[in-house]
Formats: C-alpha cells, structure tokens, sequence
C-alpha cells in the first residue's frame, strides 16, 4: 500500500527566470504550498523551485499558480529555467557593465518561455557555469555585447560565433535559434559546424540585430568556488547564504524569510546552481531578525567547503546518498578539494559539470560502478572531460578520488611558472574525418595523452604528437615519465554528453 501511495506523488517544477524570484511571488507559492498541507521544497541545478505533492495537493496548488501566471511542470520538463549569474552581481565578480538592470532588461525582454536551455553569464565569475545551457551568452569585455556559444542538443560539442551580439537582442536571437535548431536536432555530429556558422550569417544578414566582431577571445575566469553560505558583509550591508545538506527547506522556514525580507526592505531571493539561496541587502539592524529565525528553525551555517562543491541531479537520492559518504570520507581525511568542483551523473542527460565526474554505469549490475573522469585542464567550465579510471566500485570510489585530488595539487606545484594563456578559440575542434593520432596512456594515473589537446597541466601545447614531445617530458597529472606511457589505439578522449 505504501508502495502505491508513493507512486501518485507529482514532481511539480516552477521555472524562475534568471534565478531570482520577488518576495512576494515566492511568499505567494509558498502560501499556497503550504495550506495544502505540502512541507518542503528543493532548488534545481537550473536555479528553478521544485517540490512533489499529491493529486489531490495539486488540484488547490494549480489553482492558486494559474492566478498568479507563474509558469509550472508536473512530471515534465519542456521548458527549462533560463539559469543566470544574476545571484553573483556585486558578491562574486570583478567591477563591470554587467549589472543588475542589464540582467532584468534581458530576462523581460523574452516574450516566449524557451525549450532549450538558456544561459546568460557573466565572464568575470565562476559561481554560475558557462556551457550547460544549449544557447549560451557570456558577456565580453565590450559593453553590452555577448559571446554566443551553442551547444547542440544531446551533444557535448560547443560551437562558438564570430560575432558579439548586443543585450536586448539575446531573447529574440535565441528564438530564431531555437526555432532552427529545432527544426535540425537530429543531424549529424559531423553537421554541426557547418550548421551554426549558416545559421550566425542567417540571423546577420536579416539586418534585424545589432552585432560586432570579436576583437579578443573569450578569457574564463579561474574556478574558484566562493563560500557561498553564512552572514558576509560588503559595502555598508551583509548578505546570507543558506545551504541545506539534504537539499530540502521547510516551507514554513521560507516563509518566516519571507516575512523578514518584507519587514526590512529586502525585495528578491536569488537561488543558486549549488541548491543554496541567497538574501542579499541585509542591514545590520535587522541582524537580530534573521538570527531569530535561524534559531528558531534550526538552520546551521557554515558547513564545510568540499560538502559545498558538489553538482548532483535533481531529484536524485542515489547521487545525494553518493555525495554523503564521500564527504563523510574527505571530512575524516581532511582531503583538499579547494579550485575543485565534483559532479555525479546517474541520468543519460543531466547537464552536470564539473572539474571531476563520477559517472554511473548503468550496465544492470547489482553493485554499481563508475567510471572517473576530470576536465583536460581541471577548469570547471572545460566541456572535454578525460576519462581517469573505469570501472570503480562504489567502496573504492572515496580513494580513487583522494588520489586524483593529490594529483591534480602535485601537478599544480611542479608546473609553479604561470601557464600559458589557451583561450578557446585557440583549442582545435574535434572532427570524425581529421586522421587520429595515436593516444598513449600513463599506467599510474591512467591519464590518456591526446595530441588534439596535449597536457596543460605540462605547458604542452596542442597538436604536438606523443612521439614529438621531449625526452625528458612527464605526466602532467601524476609527474611519470614519457617512456612508461603506453600506446592505447582506438580509445578517443572521452567527452559525456550533458
């Protein structure tokens, strides 16, 4: 009977565009959560609002959110949520054009609710991921001008435009786009470029849209995850972050925020990509407020940074059971996880990112596996990811991850010189008919050496074969020298489709 109870809960998904909602719209559906009898809610990696609730919680729930006009899913997920660094303007980024306005006068710019997954970014961050959306836009250093970067559907391949467009044509670009890409979803791999350079001198020559050229290529920002949780102050005011370790927040705590915001002037929430919200514009005389309600309810702060660094799958106990015990395994070895950000992927298509990914084999075994992988350069935002070991049983999992760890921080202090500068438009793209060179695999860390990319982490460049490289070369990761490597034929660095 429990079993058939279970089965009839709704997972209910309310998009907030940008990832922040005003107080009194979210007081409004958690008002409404609430006299259904509904007690938690969670935030997705797509900074959206998720709860489950029964069939007959649902009946007075869609009644109250089709008043308010606010644009929900049960059981579906059509229209992703339009994920923005909205939440890091003035905490987590470098003085800049890109403000507050600017986020508001793009996101109310849309008059159609997009079916791709949309990203609007801030270059100078690293709390908001550049890539996982299908159409992304990060700004540049020219003013009020973009990087596009279409990411095709059910692929991992990224394709960037010659041309910067301007703010307040990002929606209706993206809608000529998403038409045509609709249209073309399913064509071959080895089409895509050809296909989203037509498409760039398409929406260019309708004379519609404002666009520049790009003068200098895109620089990512160095990840550096902030801490993104507890009271922090700036300017004259402080800012809270809250993080729940089970990913779930009482609805009767979010409404006591709500109530506290609208006493002191505090207008919007803002949710993040790591599942934590944020108040902002918090003044010192109501400190004594939020302390009340935080003791009230229990909420801890201050949780330890490799518990925060984690991107898992909505809706996923098995992935947040996973993340549990290794963060349990790196509390009792005190294990360093700082310019690192892990990602567990169960699902086939669940746009984690991270500089390390635990991916689950789903081959119907009883005992679950996983294969390990780590971005070529460690950068989270990298969307070529290497595989670094295969086939770890869930026991060996913590382990195998404590040694890439102390490998990637070995690496870090033998190559203590700066690196070399590689921007994307200097990496070469991948091409089925382009001959391959042969790959060669380091037998202590399993690092696989790929001409295409060479060793970053090495101050190798790209495009220089195995053969080529110096005598006295060593691996980038683990420091093994070049005549242990061996040749692994037919193995292509390996990318996971978000």
């Amino acid at each position: 009977m429990a079993k058939q109870i279970q089965q009839e809960w709704k997972r209910v998904k309310i998009n907030l565009p940008g990832g922040y909602v005003s107080v009194g719209d979210f007081k409004a559906i958690l008002e409404a959560a609430h006299a259904t009898g509904v007690k938690t809610v969670k935030i997705g990696t797509r900074q959206q609002l998720l709860f489950s609730a029964t069939p007959t919680q649902m009946e007075d729930i869609e009644y109250q959110l089709f008043n308010q006009e606010l644009l929900y899913e049960v059981n579906e997920n059509h229209y992703p949520n339009i994920v923005s660094s909205y939440v890091a303007d003035g905490l987590y980024n470098q003085p800049h054009w890109l403000r507050e306005g600017i986020y508001k006068d793009i996101l109310a710019s849309f008059e159609f609710t997009p079916k791709l997954k949309i990203n609007i970014v801030d270059a100078n961050q690293s709390f908001v991921s550049y890539y996982t959306g299908n159409l992304n836009f990060v700004s540049s250093g020219v003013g009020n001008y973009w990087h596009v970067y279409i990411r095709w559907p059910k692929t991992n391949q990224v394709r960037s435009w010659s041309s910067l467009i301007y703010s307040m044509d990002i929606a209706a670009v993206s809608k000529e786009l998403e038409s045509a890409i609709m249209d073309n979803k399913d064509i071959a791999e080895d089409d895509i470029t050809p296909v989203c350079a037509d498409l760039e001198l398409k929406i260019k020559a309708s004379g519609a849209f404002h666009f520049q050229q790009v003068q200098e290529p895109l620089t990512e920002s160095d990840f550096r995850l902030p801490y993104y949780e507890g009271f922090n102050q700036y300017d004259d005011k402080y800012w809270l972050g809250i993080y729940r370790p089970d990913e779930c927040y009482t609805v009767s705590f979010l409404l006591d925020v709500c109530n506290v915001c609208q006493t002191s002037r505090v207008g919007q929430i803002y949710t993040t990509p790591w599942r934590s919200l944020i108040i902002k514009d918090i003044r010192q005389q109501d400190r004594k407020e939020w302390d009340i309600i935080l003791d009230k309810h229990r909420i801890n702060l201050r949780h330890a940074s490799n518990e925060l660094n984690w991107q898992i799958e909505d809706w996923c106990e098995p992935a947040l059971k996973l993340k549990r015990s290794i963060v349990r395994y790196f509390d009792r070895w005190n294990i360093r996880t700082y310019r690192l950000c892990f990602g567990i992927k169960i699902g086939s298509n669940s746009g984690i990112w991270g500089s390390i990914i635990i991916k689950q084999i789903n081959d119907g075994n009883s005992e679950p596996y996983f294969d390990v992988f780590h971005t070529q350069d460690f950068k989270a935002n990298s969307y070529n990811l290497v595989l670094y070991k295969q086939r770890v049983t869930e026991k060996s999992l913590p382990a195998t991850l404590k040694t890439l760890c102390d490998c990637f921080y070995d690496a870090t202090l033998q190559n203590s010189n700066p690196e070399p500068e590689h921007h994307l438009s200097d990496l070469p793209e991948f091409s089925h008919s382009a001959p391959q060179q042969s790959l060669f695999r380091c037998p202590h860390c399993l690092s696989i050496y790929d001409p295409a990319y060479g060793d970053v982490l090495a101050s190798i460049e790209p495009g220089i074969a195995f053969d080529d490289l110096p005598a006295d070369y060593t691996c980038g990761l683990c420091g093994s020298p070049k005549r242990e490597f061996i040749a692994f034929d037919q193995i292509n660095t390996t990318s996971l489709k978000h």
